[in-house]
């Protein structure tokens, strides 16, 4: 998703509104049910001017990622 549309998407929202991120997951590859857990975003970081990281999870681990990258450390896909 492009800022641009993230923006548009919120700009009519109100400015005290809550932002979460929802991941969608199977429960079985063979089932035709899913899971949805929602998450709030407890931080944002920008590596680059052109991506931007919305960051969700437990508060120690949050604030232990967000020092990594901003230390430089580079986020491992795997």
């Amino acid at each position: 998703m492009r800022i641009s549309e993230l923006i548009d998407i919120l700009q009519d929202k109100p400015k005290d509104a809550d932002v979460e991120i929802a991941f969608v997951t199977p429960v079985d590859d063979d089932a035709n049910e899913i899971v949805v857990n929602h998450f709030e975003v407890a931080a944002i970081f920008s590596p680059s001017e052109e991506s931007v990281l919305l960051i969700s999870g437990e508060d120690d681990d949050v604030d232990e990622l967000v020092d990594a990258l901003e230390a430089g450390n580079v986020l491992d896909n795997d």
